[in-house]
């Protein structure tokens, strides 16, 4: 039975009396706060973490932790036809203990992240891979420390470098065609380990061009510890079927478009995974079997936080989070700084360690934080043996 309280009528003297307090108190906040930021007013005003977050971060990896998160709009399906969605459990289920908790040298691997961020050969990276998605690739090879780390696209060479830096001792076979950078980057960053074959310029090979069941036969790569990595802006649904032919399983893809979104009419194809996942087709349904698990990193804060940036409108061909955003195709963030002021104090930390503006009024600071693109990790489904060799 539903039980509803009786209202009790409100005196006219209140009705005069409660506006008059209201504009009152309004007065005495813009005098207090004078020209003082949306954001601060809402950071000093918040109350503690356990009276306004509500979303439980403890990720118990064996059950749906998505289905207690009540203040973020976007909570992934299991079940594609969405515009966010999530297959099973993976370590990215749990990313925020992961960075957050101390390691036995007592420092964070967000700590140690930052570190090797702070220290990156080249702090733009015009058309590569910025802080949301180094954190990603980061995280994925120091939680998996692959034998083999496949790097299909390596332009400037800086998701090169976060790689090396997760696992000193992992073999990075770098694909490329182009022997320099584009985007006016100089130089390309060159391991210096010699634990990295390049594959580039001249001696560029493609994917489907190297004989991975050959090399595997051959014990120079082991497959099930071996990690593909997608930054090449080619259609990703057809650069599955070597990997599963040479049982490689384990997938981060960077260039993760949404529908519609692109850099290069490939990215446009709807072939990215979470194009796919829109919809409920042949190419999605085979996708989705085939999968393990599939879920997408969650950017580092909000898309409000730019609030005050200068860019407030949506790049056509996408890769940028702006205020305006709905967040229903959007995993909650890492950081909650909107909500949690634990969570400011670390986010402002993290932006003064690596010299920008938390606000995001430059351009830089803007482009650093809110450039996203929905990059996932996911794993692959053994093939068959007795089909293998028909694949």
């Amino acid at each position: 039975m539903i039980v509803s309280r009786k209202t009790k009528k409100i005196p006219r003297t209140y009705k005069i009396i409660l506006p008059l307090l209201f504009l009152a108190f309004g007065a005495a906040i813009i005098i207090a706060f004078g020209s003082a930021s949306i954001l601060e007013v809402l950071r000093n005003m918040q109350q503690p973490e356990s009276a306004t977050r509500k979303t439980d971060h403890s990720q118990n990896p064996k059950s749906d932790s998505t289905a207690i998160k009540v203040d973020w709009v976007g909570v992934p399906k299991e079940v594609i036809g969405h515009p966010l969605v999530a297959k099973g459990d993976n370590f990215v289920t749990n990313i925020r203990n992961i960075l957050t908790v101390k390691e036995k040298d007592d420092r964070t691997l967000f700590k140690k992240f930052l570190e090797v961020y702070k220290n990156r050969p080249d702090k733009v990276n015009m058309c590569g891979i910025r802080i949301n998605h180094a954190l990603a690739l980061f995280t994925t090879v120091y939680e998996l420390q692959p034998t083999t780390v496949i790097e299909s696209g390596v332009n400037a060479g800086q998701s090169t470098y976060f790689i090396r830096h997760a696992a000193p001792n992992t073999k990075i076979i770098a694909i490329d065609p182009l022997e320099k950078p584009i985007c006016g980057q100089e130089k390309r960053w060159m391991d210096p380990s010699g634990k990295t074959e390049y594959l580039t310029g001249g001696k560029f090979k493609d994917l489907y061009d190297i004989d991975w069941v050959a090399m595997t036969s051959k014990k120079e790569i082991d497959p099930e510890t071996t990690l593909a990595f997608f930054d090449d802006h080619l259609k990703v649904l057809t650069r599955i079927p070597p990997l599963i032919k040479a049982g490689i399983r384990h997938v981060i893809v960077e260039d993760n478009y949404s529908r519609g979104r692109g850099a290069t009419p490939s990215d446009k194809a709807g072939m990215t995974p979470k194009q796919l996942f829109f919809s409920d087709d042949p190419n999605s349904r085979w996708l989705w079997q085939n999968m393990v698990s599939y879920r997408e990193f969650p950017p580092i804060v909000p898309s409000i936080m730019s609030v005050e940036s200068v860019t407030q409108k949506k790049k056509p061909a996408g890769g940028f989070m702006v205020a305006s955003d709905l967040n229903d195709d959007t995993m909650e963030p890492i950081l909650r700084p909107d909500k949690d002021s634990g969570d400011m104090v670390i986010y402002r930390e993290m932006a003064e360690f690596l010299e920008m503006d938390p606000r995001l009024r430059d351009k830089e600071s803007y482009m650093q934080f809110m450039s996203y693109n929905f990059i996932c990790y996911f794993e692959l489904v053994p093939m068959a043996p007795a089909i293998l060799d028909r694949w």
